[in-house]
């Protein structure tokens, strides 16, 4: 009997049973090899993740059971343990999810660097209760999006979108993690590094220094400091 056949039998056997069981409880799986279920996770109502987990639980980390498996032998076992940990999936497997992440964060954006100081009074008191005033200066900086703001000091931050994967190598007979150096698109990284988590995005930013009456015409357009993925082509393997 083939997994597919076994798995449409074992999913009527426990459509009862994940009824009664609700959220949160175990599947009654019965099955005595060592094996790994397909779990599913709605994201869009067009794009759902898939991960094979080593887990019976109806629900993993908002991910559903389902019927469909696997076998796997124990080195296959201790490789999906160091993938789950980490909750990662498959990202060939996965494609449209990752394409529609490098979609929604192809933008690249400013922040300006701005500082300014203030007087600030305050007391004190010594131990016959006596009360004196003093006063102190405060320094105030921090990074906004506003070019206008008079206290800008000309810093700027061009804000950039990058994504890594991960691979699995055997380190003396333990599974090891490997993350991947960041790239502009997930293609240039997904053959050696092929699993990926849901949050693979990183921001990284590039610095520059203007005369602040030049802020307001800046656009991030302007820089060239950053490649962006190739969105032209929705194909997995397809760069340029």
């Amino acid at each position: 009997m083939n997994n597919k056949l076994k798995a449409e039998i074992l999913s009527g056997l426990l459509a009862g049973s994940m009824f009664l069981s609700g959220c949160g409880k175990k599947s009654e799986c019965e099955i005595p090899s060592r094996h790994v279920h397909r779990y599913t996770k709605q994201v869009t109502e067009e794009i759902s993740l898939e991960e094979y987990i080593d887990s019976e639980k109806l629900q993993y980390h908002g991910f559903d059971w389902n019927p469909d498996y696997i076998e796997i032998n124990k080195h296959d076992e201790a490789l999906y343990k160091a993938l789950n940990k980490k909750l990662l999936f498959n990202g060939v497997n996965n494609w449209d999810y990752l394409y529609n992440t490098m979609v929604k964060n192809d933008y690249d954006y400013l922040m300006f660097y701005y500082e300014y100081y203030t007087t600030e009074i305050y007391t004190t008191t010594d131990e016959d209760g006596n009360i004196e005033t003093h006063t102190r200066t405060v320094r105030h900086d921090g990074w906004h999006s506003n070019p206008y703001d008079s206290d800008n000091t000309g810093d700027v931050r061009l804000y950039h979108h990058q994504f890594f994967g991960y691979r699995v190598v055997n380190k003396n007979g333990k599974y090891v993690l490997e993350k991947s150096p960041l790239v502009d698109d997930i293609r240039d990284a997904i053959e050696e590094y092929p699993y990926f988590p849901q949050d693979c995005v990183e921001e990284v930013y590039a610095s520059y220094k203007f005369n602040t009456f030049q802020l307001g015409k800046l656009r991030p357009e302007d820089f060239d400091d950053f490649e962006h993925p190739n969105l032209e082509t929705a194909k997995i393997l397809e760069r340029k």
